[in-house]
């Protein structure tokens, strides 16, 4: 079954993104270039910042700008999102995730002045195609997530064009559920890696590098790795001998997740930093962006009066109201900041 969003991924569970892959009706405009220039520009007469891709193949990037408006071609602001540090600070961001054909150069949008240190990229890497399915067979595995705090709306599916479109993580499953969700393991195996040390989240792209999760070496030698865990909630240790169903640890919302989510992904023991493998639950059903999944597949979405009671909604509307309160701050900083004539400040800004 194919999504019904474009990309395979739903944009209201990654607020702040933007995601550009070879297209967007936003930005400025996409064009031809004919030598090598630099990967990340700024025109300081029309102000818009450009990504340029010179080599002969598809290249991808994440850039995020803290603290910084990027208007859009039509002069509207991009949206923003909130990012979170190891040490609790959070700060207003906004995050591009750009696919760029070979030779040319898209041009994003609009910012007051160049990039400084509130700007991050990361450096321009080859897309590769996603690895030929193998021969294996990896059908009728078992649901992540407890059947009695679902079902769970699936955020990015196959392929989903946030972050799921390299062949490390093209086959992973997104699935929105509350912080502190128990995750279950989805097949007899043995705890191989467990890494729990990060409390950042949000969506700088910094924090791609940065993640906690659970490995699990199942018994028909495939790694099962549930990411974006909180820290400190292992409830197994390297080593131990775990069973399909059994409670592994609790879901989260770290690294780069703009909202807490489970993140699956399955590797060949053999190639465990590789492709991913495809796979699916159950009776062989693959979630896709947009669809609600309980354990046997498929179910409706839960009614509105049932949803606005739901844990998951409730994170989001939380997350509006960090959103709102970081802008407040931002304002009143700058109110604060505001010079008059008898009262000079060499710490004000125009």
């Amino acid at each position: 079954m194919a999504s019904e969003w474009p990309g395979n991924y739903l944009p209201s569970a990654c607020r702040g993104c933007i995601v550009v892959h070879r297209s967007h009706p936003s930005i400025y405009g996409i064009f031809p270039v004919k030598e090598a220039e630099d990967n990340f520009q700024w025109d300081p007469s029309s102000k818009v910042f450009t990504v340029v891709n010179a080599k002969p193949y598809p290249s991808f990037t994440y850039m995020t700008f803290l603290e910084t408006n990027v208007l859009d071609r039509h002069g509207r602001c991009f949206e923003a999102g909130i990012t979170r540090s190891d040490a609790g600070n959070e700060k207003m961001a906004i995050t591009f995730v750009v696919v760029a054909d070979p030779m040319t150069a898209v041009r994003l949008g609009a910012i007051e002045g160049p990039p400084t240190s509130g700007f991050f990229a990361i450096e321009m890497e080859r897309l590769q195609a996603p690895a030929a399915a193998p021969s294996q067979d990896l059908k009728g595995l078992g649901f992540p997530l407890p059947e009695e705090a679902g079902p769970y709306l699936c955020t990015q599916g196959v392929g989903g064009h946030l972050t799921h479109f390299f062949p490390e993580s093209y086959h992973a499953i997104d699935l929105r559920c509350a912080n502190h969700t128990p995750v279950l393991s989805m097949g007899d195996g043995i705890v191989k890696e467990i890494a729990e040390s990060h409390k950042c989240g949000g969506i700088h792209a910094a924090n791609l590098a940065k993640w906690n999760s659970v490995s699990v070496l199942l018994f028909s030698g495939v790694i099962v790795d549930y990411l974006h865990t909180m820290p400190g909630t292992a409830r197994v240790k390297v080593g131990d001998t775990v069973r399909r169903g059994q409670v592994l640890c609790e879901s989260g919302d770290i690294g780069f997740a703009p909202e807490p989510h489970l993140h699956v992904e399955i590797h060949s023991a053999a190639d465990p930093d590789g492709a991913s493998l495809p796979w699916s639950f159950g009776e062989g059903f693959v979630p896709v962006a947009g669809c609600w999944y309980s354990s046997t597949g498929e179910v409706p979405a839960p009614s509105e009066k049932s949803s606005k009671a739901r844990p998951g909604a409730m994170v989001l509307s939380k997350s509006r109201r960090r959103l709102q309160r970081l802008e407040r701050q931002k304002r009143s900083e700058r109110r604060s900041c505001q010079c008059t004539p008898d009262l000079p400040s060499a710490g004000c800004q125009e």
